[in-house]
């Protein structure tokens, strides 16, 4: 996923469902000088998360104990996903619906429904992963 966001545009780097936090904070240490925000309805992980990114000090970095559904991505530049399938429906919904500027999507595991995918990688795991990637410019 790391890979896959190296040519996305400048701006915030936001993950959907960010659980215990993992993937955002190597976002956050790998790209200090971009905001990364974690978005988790769940409150254990959220709690969690936030306590780890004090712990770590990683002043780029946020979690938001809200629904990324309701929330306001225009200004994302990239949207990290590792959702179950209703959750990938519903970005799509989202993607489709609001305006953006210039955004990455970079997906595990699940595709978005509707959506043609600009590359697909297929990691060499045991589950053979596919990491789908769509590069999406703003619609005038």
């Amino acid at each position: 996923m790391l890979a896959a966001s190296a040519d996305a545009p400048d701006g915030p780097i936001v993950d959907l469902g960010s659980g215990w936090g993992t993937l955002a904070i190597v976002f956050a240490r790998k790209h200090p000088a971009r905001q990364v925000i974690g978005y988790e309805v769940s409150w254990f992980p959220w709690l969690v998360s936030s306590l780890l990114q004090r712990l770590l000090r990683l002043h780029n970095l946020s979690f938001r104990r809200e629904d990324f559904r309701r929330a306001e991505l225009s200004n994302a530049a990239v949207l990290l996903c590792y959702l179950f399938p209703r959750g990938m429906q519903d970005l799509a919904r989202k993607l489709a619906r609001d305006r953006c500027g210039p955004v990455t999507v970079i997906s595990n595991t699940f595709a978005l429904p509707s959506f043609a995918p600009d590359e697909v990688i297929q990691l060499d795991d045991v589950y053979r992963t596919r990491i789908y990637v769509y590069r999406r410019r703003p619609r005038a």
